[in-house]
């Protein structure tokens, strides 16, 4: 009888497959599953496990609930300091969210101490397109930030969208 329920048991088990995907990196290729560990096929960043991602994507519309519900919601800002004030005529600027926390994406991994005492706050990361805050977004997962938010899009996708409310109050227009 214990050979029999140990033989069912063992039957039972479903093995564990991990699924893994691309870095978040804000391109289609984000949601791709994989099997196994490597670089993805398309844009070449590492695979991570799926369950590594811990952040949730929001739309500027959730994004303006969220600073409205949660007055103490983090902004984070992960463009260049030049595409943050305006400064950078190279690229453009769009502008920046007030009182956003302004770190580069590129410094963050070495920076991300100076955001500790936010690990158990709300924070929403952006960029101009979306493809740093996903990044920015995953890293702060894995240094144990435990409510993320990346805003899809960034703030290259306002466009019209400059009349609404939020973004009257909450947002600062760099003109050229």
């Amino acid at each position: 009888m214990k050979f029999l329920l140990l033989f069912v048991v063992g039957y039972l088990q479903i093995p564990d497959h991990d699924e893994y995907v691309c870095s978040p990196c804000g391109q289609g290729c984000d949601n791709k599953i994989y099997s196994k560990p490597g670089k993805c096929h398309s844009c070449g960043m590492p695979l991570v496990k799926k369950s590594t991602i811990k952040f949730k994507n929001i739309d500027l519309e959730e994004m303006c609930n969220r600073i409205k519900d949660n007055p103490k919601v983090v902004l984070l800002d992960v463009r260049s300091p030049g595409e943050f004030n305006g400064s950078n005529k190279d690229v453009s600027s769009f502008g920046h969210f007030k009182n956003a926390i302004n770190i580069n994406v590129a410094e963050l991994e070495a920076r991300v101490n100076e955001l500790s005492k936010y690990k158990d706050s709300e924070v929403i990361v952006y960029c101009s397109h979306s493809h740093r805050s996903p990044q920015a977004s995953y890293l702060l997962n894995t240094h144990g930030f435990t409510n993320v938010k990346n805003m899809i899009g960034g703030v290259s996708t306002f466009g019209t969208s400059y009349n609404s409310f939020c973004l009257k109050k909450e947002f600062v227009v760099h003109t050229k």
